[in-house]
């Protein structure tokens, strides 16, 4: 337990650090697996460096909760990402039973699913920048202090992963669009 807060604003304190460690920990399992997807040479080095970063994320989240007196957590959250509306996922979700029951799959191309995950990881790499920022203001409020340099270093390496995300996308796009366009236009002139 630290000096600066009380009992109390410990304990609160670590829920919060904990909440935004089961978001690392969910985020390392999504990381393997987006390593393992990825396509792109370049797209899989960085995510190697992420994943790198996100342990020690963790590590410096489980050191803070540790300082205020609690137990870091072994739970993933849910990493909530974009879904189509519900009534457009049914229609897909039966179409894809009939093409399925035919024979005939319609699956998306590699390509495609880097471009959805691509987004799912810009949007959680924002939505973890976010909660570090409330976070070291919680902290600050709470009289934390050692615990925002820490917090700090996390926010960075989320934000330096959502920036190279942003600004790798054309030259993604470059590598990507061409073989999505040239499958549509296969499967348009069949």
């Amino acid at each position: 337990m630290t000096q600066n807060t009380s009992p109390e604003t410990n304990s609160k304190l670590v829920e919060y650090f904990n909440e935004c460690l089961s978001v690392e920990n969910a985020a390392i399992d999504r990381l393997q697996t987006r390593i393992d997807e990825c396509p792109l040479q370049e797209g899989k080095q960085r995510l190697q460096q992420h994943f790198e970063e996100t342990r020690g994320q963790q590590n410096r989240l489980q050191e803070i909760i540790s300082k205020y007196g609690g137990s870091p957590t072994d739970a993933k959250a849910h990493l909530a990402t974009p879904k189509p509306p519900a009534t457009q996922l049914m229609k897909k979700a039966l179409a894809d039973t009939v093409k399925s029951v035919k024979g005939d799959t319609d699956n998306p191309l590699p390509e495609e699913m880097e471009l959805i995950r691509t987004k799912e990881d810009a949007i959680l790499e924002h939505a973890e920048i976010v909660s570090y920022q409330m976070l070291m203001q919680l902290a600050e409020r709470a009289g934390a202090q050692d615990a925002i340099p820490l917090l700090k270093q996390n926010l960075q390496e989320e934000e330096s992963m959502a920036k190279w995300i942003m600004d790798n996308t054309p030259l993604m796009l470059d590598q990507l669009w061409p073989k999505i366009q040239s499958a549509v236009t296969s499967t348009a002139n069949k």
